[in-house]
């Protein structure tokens, strides 16, 4: 066998291998949808409390509370970006193209926060939010069946379908403090739970 041989045979091993790691890679989304189910979540049972009275803290001090929650997710995400880097598949086509989905969605996310704080400021009608959690659960839904249709992940499709249907409900209670509490539930249903179930099966074969 010649080199030129030798180094095609070497690329199509590679290339080979490269198939199969991207066809048998674990979903490493499970984390990342873990932190921000149970970072937001959290977050919106206090603004819940604060909204009936059950926490003695003021209605202002929600933005603050929202700032910070919003400041732990960033700050853990390269510690979650460094974890994926170490997982097998880790590097592989499927778990970067899910990552660049979910990325994508998190920017729309943060337009549409801007775009609504720009609308309640020019309309003085600060209700216009009630929509936002509506807005981010159609968007998880989106990712979802992206990721469940990139990952081979029958059941994420489901976690899709419930994300779209609370969409819906988020619209149903909005305008009271009762948003915020179906709003933490939701969060705990399709992100940190589903988080967790991926993150047990990653060690799987």
């Amino acid at each position: 066998m010649t080199d030129a041989q030798t180094k095609i045979a070497d690329d199509l091993a590679y290339l080979k291998t490269l198939a199969e790691e991207g066809r048998a890679a674990p979903v490493l989304a499970g984390p990342y949808m873990a932190l921000g189910g149970g970072v937001f979540g959290i977050t919106s049972l206090v603004a819940y409390a604060i909204q009936t009275r059950i926490l003695p803290l003021p209605v202002s001090a929600l933005g603050g509370i929202w700032l910070a929650s919003s400041l732990v997710f960033a700050l853990g995400l390269p510690l979650l970006n460094r974890r994926t880097r170490t997982r097998p598949g880790g590097a592989s086509s499927l778990n970067e193209t899910i990552g660049t989905v979910w990325s994508q969605a998190g920017i729309a996310i943060s337009v549409l926060f801007v775009a609504l704080a720009v609308a309640g400021y020019r309309t003085a009608d600060w209700g216009v939010f009630n929509l936002f959690p509506s807005i981010i659960l159609a968007l998880y839904g989106l990712c979802w069946m992206a990721a469940a249709h990139i990952g081979r992940t029958g059941w994420l499709r489901w976690i899709g379908v419930g994300s779209f249907i609370a969409s819906v409900a988020m619209a149903a209670v909005a305008g009271g403090p009762g948003l915020w509490l179906a709003y933490a539930i939701a969060l705990f249903a399709v992100g940190l739970a589903p988080g967790l179930v991926l993150m047990r099966q990653e060690g799987r074969p």
